[in-house]
Formats: structure tokens, sequence, C-alpha cells
């Protein structure tokens, strides 16, 4: 019974540090989208200075090379609030197939690559 018990606290141990390690990932990651989000003059335009309220992964798949997902973000911002979908990597506070959706249906491309994307669909990107 003690060699049990002595191996379910580690086994709970290592649970909680895994979880705390990917918590703090998580965390990181949407720090840097906030950054990179404050650094495009769309947004500020828009919305002000923003910050991410929620996070989750995209239905759409990611468009670039390898290491990195689509995003679905809640942004809060000074001027109001939006939805945004981009790739993001882990490490890197640079935007990719970045687009703004306003509460008013309206898309609005936050960086070159996405711009097509924009201007080809017809439902909403932010889903």
């Amino acid at each position: 019974m003690k060699g049990f018990l002595r191996i379910l606290r580690y086994l709970v141990l290592v649970i909680a540090v895994v979880a705390i390690f990917f918590t703090w990932q998580w965390y990181s990651l949407k720090k840097e989208a906030e950054a990179a989000f404050n650094h495009n003059p769309v947004i500020a335009q828009y919305l002000g200075k923003v910050s991410v309220e929620k996070m989750g992964l995209s239905v759409f798949a990611a468009q670039c090379p390898s290491g990195c997902e689509h995003y679905l973000m809640k942004l809060r911002g000074e001027k109001g609030n939006a939805m945004a979908v981009s790739d993001l990597s882990k490490g890197s506070e640079e935007l990719s197939y970045a687009i703004l959706c306003l509460s008013s249906g309206e898309n609005i491309a936050l960086t070159k690559d996405a711009e097509l994307i924009v201007a080809n669909e017809r439902e909403s990107a932010c889903q």
C-alpha cells in the first residue's frame, strides 16, 4: 500500500508540472498575440490598444508552412470589441493570414497575405 501511495504522489506531481507548463505556454502565446495585434495599424485605427480576451483554435487550417496553428481570438479594445483570426507561431510576434472581423459583419485583412482570402470568402473567417 505504501508503494502505491508513493507512486500516486509522484504521478500527481508529474501531472501538476505538465499542467503548469502547458498553461504557461498558452499564456505566453496569448501575450505574443496581443503584442502582434497592438503593432498593427489597422487594429489601432478600429480598436485602439487591444487585449486578447479569449483564444482558441480556428476551424480553418493554418496557411503557414509548419510549426503554427490558426487561432480565433476575441479582442477587447479601447474603441470596441471584435474577433480576429490569425496564424500564430510560438516565439514570434508576427501575424500571418490575419483577418479582423468587426461586429458589423465587415472582414478586414490585417496582413497582405490575407487580402485574397477576404476578397474571395463569402462566409466569415471568424468561426
